[in-house]
């Protein structure tokens, strides 16, 4: 049978027994895997994932040999609630299916699929980073379209991950945050690139001594070409201790945006998603893409969130208005972004860990204090589950 067919012929309240055995097959085969391409209760640790997939190459069978896996499927009942992320059946899926795709085991999974038969959601791993990159798409609308889009992102997976540095608070090192990380990443070989969209401040270039662009960004942003190219500098430092010259690359910000535009006809003139299309133009010349996002919610900073996979969010640990507003983010912000995502049928972003600046020298007591004040104040904003 096909997959179509297979759907059909599925109970209404099918187990996860019954869906495993039935349609997990029938679904990597229809995503481009054969079936000696598969293996059922795939041993990660100490427990098994439901099902691993790799192409074969060269002859190496990956049913034979359980060498390398690609991509990770877990599989649920058709009972689990997978349509809704907040949902607890849902949280506690995604979450076993990241640790499946964490464990030491999984070094070359770069792919996790997380379904009931009734929905399906399409996960990257980048390094340690984790993240969704499709909504919780129904099986019931147009099938090959699903397909050919699952199919096609783990076919050809985008190469950097675009990381967002983000809180509404000021004063909270979002800049210096940015810069050691591509500094570090550039110690480790990395190729980075930093994008500068705080044209209030530009802080990022005034931090390494380059002025800021005329009109430049808001031509790439409005154009439907890709451009992005054409504006990107690079940005070279001398490391004291390896004797050696390193670099990463740059976009500057555009004072014009802010100097000849108020932020009504930068709406009108720049589309929502501009920033994340012209940054995927360059998406595959890079391991990473940082964003220096300004302080505020407003259209600069909301356009940084949506372009960006993850969010990474300074604070301050003796600072509460920071605290409360990186639980704001993660609780009202990231929501938003993640809403206008998926009209264009992404997903994202997500919050990562909260990184807390100038607590190196705190004691235990304090590092405690700060945690629960982050608990609640994340529990006191967040939603109640649906």
């Amino acid at each position: 049978m096909n997959l179509e067919e297979v759907l059909k012929s599925l109970p209404v309240d099918a187990s996860e027994a019954i869906v495993e055995l039935n349609f997990s097959q029938p679904f990597l085969k229809a995503l481009g895997f054969e079936y000696q391409e598969m293996v059922p209760q795939f041993p990660v640790g100490r427990r098994a994932v439901d099902h691993a997939a790799r192409k074969s190459i060269d002859g190496d069978l990956f049913l034979n040999s359980h060498r390398n896996p690609y991509l990770y499927m877990e599989v649920k009942g058709r009972s689990e609630n997978l349509a809704d992320e907040r949902h607890p059946d849902y949280r506690r899926a995604a979450l076993q299916l990241k640790h499946y795709l964490l464990s030491p085991e999984s070094k070359s999974v770069q792919w996790g699929l997380l379904t009931n038969s009734l929905y399906v959601q399409l996960f990257r791993k980048h390094g340690k980073v984790v993240h969704p990159v499709t909504p919780c798409i129904s099986l019931s609308g147009d099938l090959r379209r699903v397909i050919k889009d699952i199919k096609q992102r783990i076919e050809t997976p985008k190469r950097a991950l675009m990381i967002a540095i983000y809180n509404n608070k000021g004063g909270v090192g979002k800049t210096t945050t940015t810069l050691n990380i591509a500094a570090t990443l550039t110690l480790l070989k990395k190729r980075v690139l930093i994008v500068d969209f705080d044209p209030n401040q530009s802080d990022l270039g005034d931090a390494l001594n380059l002025r800021p662009l005329k009109g430049k960004i808001l031509d790439v942003l409005k154009s439907k070409e890709p451009l992005l190219r054409d504006i990107i500098k690079s940005y070279k430092f001398e490391h004291p201790r390896l004797r050696e010259s390193l670099g990463f690359d740059i976009v500057l910000a555009d004072e014009e945006l802010i100097s000849e535009l108020d932020e009504t006809k930068v709406r009108q003139q720049v589309k929502f998603h501009a920033l994340r299309r012209s940054l995927e133009s360059v998406q595959d010349d890079y391991d990473y893409i940082l964003i220096d996002s300004p302080p505020n919610w407003r259209i600069f900073a909301q356009k940084a969130i949506c372009a960006a996979d993850v969010v990474l969010i300074p604070a301050r640990h003796d600072n509460l208005h920071s605290l409360q507003n990186a639980g704001t983010a993660i609780t009202q912000f990231i929501p938003e972004a993640q809403a206008k995502r998926r009209e264009v049928g992404d997903s994202g972003p997500i919050a990562l860990p909260i990184f807390m600046n100038n607590a190196f020298r705190e004691t235990a007591p304090q590092i405690q204090l700060m945690h629960q004040a982050i608990t609640k104040i994340i529990k006191d904003t967040k939603p109640s589950p649906r």
